[in-house]
């Protein structure tokens, strides 16, 4: 968490932003305002009110304000095209970072003025950016991944007891406990890696359960967007049909959460464990 107000460096590709740059931060006006809400509300008939639906956000965008302090002419015209061709118009959104806040957003410049101020024209200049972030949430920078094992139970003692006693191997949970320091829900990215059958991800307080009906050979691994709920086998071939009906994609809800992950071990494949990987970022709006 950031200790003071003052907003800091900003980092947009390879230009940075604020203290100990020529360019000085003067306006952020709108960094922790509420995108605009879109709501699923109808009047009621016959009544005063309405039925109201759930409501979500639009597009965050992001204003930045900029005074750009040169050492001479030639010098605040070099600083005014390096700032031009930094912000030209890009095809995705890329990472613009609040690296003294621990924020993330991801936008495209939409609008750029610098202008030309002959009064003040020897050695400072202003410019203003703003960024269209079509996915609203404020991201951590730092991303977090943690690993566990597939459910097994353990393997107990063989009988008839001998002598010396021997017990088997220990078993695995499957589960693992994820922190989402934001105030928003996080939609993590899994990976499954093989070998397993029918693979089950499971959020032990919301009973969102995510059922695969696929089957994972040693060496082959799945990664799952539970945003854009894109499910790829070895990252690149679409396996959306695995996707089991009545499932439900898990989401990290602000806090701690436990994911649970469990699957049906192969034939021929003994002392080989699957695990899922879950990599996610705190996430606030």
């Amino acid at each position: 968490m950031p200790s003071s107000e003052a907003i800091g460096r900003i980092q947009w590709g390879d230009l940075l932003f604020g203290p100990g740059t020529p360019y000085g931060i003067e306006a952020l006006p709108d960094i922790d305002d509420l995108p605009d809400v879109r709501g699923d509300d109808t009047d009621r008939p016959a009544q005063h009110g309405t039925y109201s639906g759930p409501d979500f956000t639009g597009a965050r965008v992001i204003q930045l304000g900029l005074a750009i302090r040169g050492d001479d002419p030639s010098h605040l015209r070099a600083l005014k095209v390096a700032l031009r061709a930094a912000t030209q118009p890009g095809r995705s959104p890329a990472p613009l970072q609040f690296l003294d806040w621990d924020l993330l957003a991801y936008g495209k410049v939409r609008k750029r003025s610098i202008p030309y101020d002959a009064h003040y024209l020897w050695r400072t200049g202003t410019a203003a950016i703003e960024w269209y972030c079509p996915d609203p949430r404020l991201y951590s920078l730092a991303e977090h991944t943690a690993t566990t094992t597939a459910y097994s139970p353990s393997a107990g003692r063989t009988y008839p007891l001998t002598f010396p006693r021997v017990y088997g191997a220990a078993g695995s949970s499957g589960r693992l406990t994820i922190s989402n320091s934001g105030d928003s829900e996080a939609y993590p990215q899994l990976r499954i890696d093989g070998p397993v059958a029918q693979p089950i991800v499971e959020h032990i307080g919301s009973g969102a359960t995510l059922a695969l009906s696929g089957t994972l050979q040693p060496g082959e691994y799945l990664v799952i967007d539970t945003r854009t709920r894109a499910v790829l086998l070895m990252g690149s071939a679409p396996r959306r049909d695995w996707v089991r009906a009545g499932s439900a994609w898990p989401v990290l809800t602000p806090g701690d959460n436990e994911l649970a992950f469990r699957g049906a071990a192969l034939p021929g494949a003994p002392g080989q464990t699957s695990t899922l990987t879950v990599t996610w970022r705190d996430t606030s709006l």
